[in-house]
Order: C-alpha cells, then sequence, then structure tokens
C-alpha cells in the first residue's frame, strides 16, 4: 500500500505544479460552459420536453465544467502510451509491482491532480448571485450533497475501470491512437459528455441504462440538481454502480492477463 501511495503522491504533486495550465484550462471550462447553457436552455424553453428544468441544466453544465478533467474520457496517461508504444513497457514487466494497480494509481493522481485546481475555482465563481440565470445552485438537500459525493466515488473508480480497457487493448493494438480516439469519443457521448442524458430520446436512456456509461458522471450531477431523487432508488443505482466496477475490473485484469502472454517487446 504504501508503494502506490508513492505513485499516487509523485503524478499527483506532478500535475498539482502546472498552474498557469490550470488557469487556462478554468478560462476554458467558463467559456465552454456559458455556450452550452445558453445553447441547452434554448432547447428547453422552446420546446415541449419537461424531462429537466433550466436550472437543473444550469447546475449539471457548471458541475460537468468543474469536475471535466475528472471525466474526460480523452484524459489519460500520456507516458503509459507512450510506455506502451515505445516499447518501455518491458521495464515496467521488471519490477515487481502489479501492473494493472500501478497504471489504475498514476491516472487517479493524474485525473484528481488536474481536477482539484479547476473545480474549486469553479464552484466559488458560478455560485455567485450577479450571474443571474447562469448561477449554479446548491444540493437540493442535506442527502442530496451526501449521496453527490458517495457516487461520485464510485463514478472515478467506474470511468477508471473503463480507461484502464482502453490502455490494455492499445498493447497488442497496431494503433495505438485509434484504439484511444474510438473508445474516448464513444465515453464521452454515451456518458452525457457532449449531450447531458435527460436530454436524449427516452429510447436511448433506456438503453444507456443497460450500459456502465450512464452511471458515471450522469449520476452524481443529477442527485446533485434534484433530477434523480429518493434514497431508495440511489441506493439501486449505487448498487449498480459496485455491479459494474467489479465487472470491468475483473474484464481488465483478465485482459491484462492474456496481453502479458502475447505482448512483443521489439528493439534492442
Amino acid at each position: 500500500m504504501r508503494l502506490y501511495l508513492a505513485y499516487f503522491k509523485i503524478k499527483f504533486l506532478n500535475e498539482i505544479q502546472y498552474k498557469v495550465a490550470a488557469l487556462a484550462g478554468i478560462a476554458t471550462q467558463f467559456a465552454w460552459g456559458f455556450m452550452y447553457i445558453m445553447l441547452f436552455t434554448t432547447f428547453i424553453n422552446n420546446s415541449d420536453t419537461n424531462a429537466i428544468s433550466s436550472s437543473q441544466i444550469v447546475t449539471y453544465i457548471w458541475l460537468q465544467q468543474a469536475f471535466y478533467m475528472l471525466f474526460a474520457f480523452w484524459s489519460v496517461d500520456k507516458d503509459i502510451f507512450d510506455s506502451i508504444s515505445s516499447g518501455n513497457l518491458a521495464y515496467e514487466l521488471t519490477k515487481p509491482v502489479n501492473l494493472y494497480d500501478i497504471w489504475f494509481i498514476k491516472t487517479l493522481a493524474l485525473k484528481v491532480g488536474k481536477t482539484v485546481l479547476r473545480a474549486l475555482p469553479i464552484f466559488l465563481i458560478c455560485m455567485l448571485p450577479f450571474l443571474g440565470e447562469f448561477t449554479m445552485t446548491a444540493p437540493v438537500s442535506i442527502m442530496a450533497a451526501v449521496w453527490f459525493v458517495i457516487t461520485m466515488f464510485f463514478s472515478t473508480i467506474l470511468i477508471l475501470s473503463y480507461i484502464m480497457i482502453i490502455y490494455i487493448l492499445t498493447i497488442t493494438a497496431i494503433s495505438p491512437l485509434g484504439v484511444k480516439i474510438t473508445f474516448s469519443l464513444m465515453g464521452d457521448f454515451f456518458s452525457g459528455g457532449l449531450i447531458p442524458i435527460p436530454l436524449m430520446p427516452d429510447i436511448v436512456q433506456t438503453i444507456l441504462k443497460y450500459t456502465p456509461f450512464y452511471y458515471i458522471q450522469n449520476i452524481p450531477y443529477n442527485i446533485y440538481n434534484g433530477y434523480i431523487s429518493g434514497n431508495l432508488e440511489i441506493i439501486k443505482i449505487v448498487g449498480i454502480q459496485v455491479f459494474w466496477i467489479v465487472i470491468l475490473i475483473a474484464l481488465g485484469k483478465l485482459l491484462m492477463k492474456n496481453s502479458m502472454k502475447k505482448v512483443v517487446i521489439q528493439g534492442g
């Protein structure tokens, strides 16, 4: 455990030192946040849909921007991809550690490090009343805040489990970039990263409930804004999150084991 904490600390400290990049990222999140809010609120106000209110979508978008790097499927550890494509994976295999666990911890540290510097400023500014209709609301209740934190934790583990599969598939792929782009775009769209899931057609929402994508960012954000409520319903959702985590981690470890049997390191 001490070894994994050391890996986490090194990667985390490495990420939070890029403060200028974080400031640029915050500015970018605000620009995209205002654009998405104007787009989706206009759609809601000029349609017959009553699936989600304007205030709920505003809060959803700001949460999405605050935790963008945490749930962005394309935000992965470049060093891991480089080690796979360059052959430096051979050095990783000589270390007396579990490669799956190390990659998992390093990616977690990267995402948390990138998120910490962005989330707090966005929260503080977006809750200021002078933003008017663009103001982010507080959690609808204390229990909503508690469930938000709990589901955020499981959502984070879930997306990391999915990203681990992307890493592993690139080991035997001809083009690592192709695997990354394909699986990242698929994840971003189906998890509500491009279009909030409550605004998707009912049939699409029903299908997505049978996939792990529905239970990533869609769940904590919509609990926070009150779109998803009811303790029994949320307990059921948390159970499904845990189910998908177990499935994806088991699948990832199985793929890793098989990949290590077939991996060929070229060079000299």
